[in-house]
């Protein structure tokens, strides 16, 4: 009877990680916990779906937990569902993409990523910090010209005093180039 019983509370504490159908709530809480492996595995199980409603909040903790570099640059490379383009999660998860691709050297995946934040992600609230990523990978890839006019963009609007800061560090940076 015992046996049964642990049987029994065993298989309702793991059966969320075996079912397919996992709740964003579930993946929020782990996530919260730290179990980031878990959170990787199981949202993107979500993300391989064919489902156009799917919730854009599992993209965003895909990116954020993924430490595959390989597969993460192949999901995200995925085009979205139609209406993920006005979820601030999604753009939200572009823009930690796009400081990995920072991290990481991969420049020219900045620039196609920031580019597409550029036309398409303007409502979000990392759009001017996004900008600022693109016109650093466009320095670093020696497009000084195409780097200022990106600066110049960002500063026709309210910066914060940090990104201030940086775009000014930016520009004596490459006026020194």
């Amino acid at each position: 009877m015992i046996r049964y019983f642990y049987f029994c509370f065993f298989l309702s504490i793991s059966l969320p990680l075996f079912s397919e159908d996992v709740s964003f709530k579930f993946l929020y809480d782990e996530y919260k916990k730290g179990n980031y492996d878990t959170v990787s595995r199981l949202s993107s199980k979500f993300l391989t779906k064919p489902d156009p409603n799917l919730d854009p909040r599992f993209f965003f903790l895909y990116v954020s937990t993924e430490k595959d570099w390989e597969k993460l640059k192949s999901v995200v490379a995925v085009a979205p569902p139609s209406p993920w383009k006005t979820s601030s999660h999604y753009w939200n998860g572009i823009y930690l993409f796009m400081e990995r691709a920072l991290v990481l050297g991969e420049n020219d995946l900045l620039v196609k990523w920031g580019r597409v934040f550029q036309k398409e992600g303007k409502g979000n609230a990392r759009y001017a910090d996004s900008l600022f990523l693109l016109a650093f990978g466009m320095a670093e890839l020696k497009n000084t010209k195409e780097a200022m006019k990106i600066l110049d963009e960002l500063e026709t609007g309210e910066l914060s005093p940090k990104l201030t800061t940086q775009v000014s560090a930016l520009r004596a940076e490459m006026k020194n180039e």
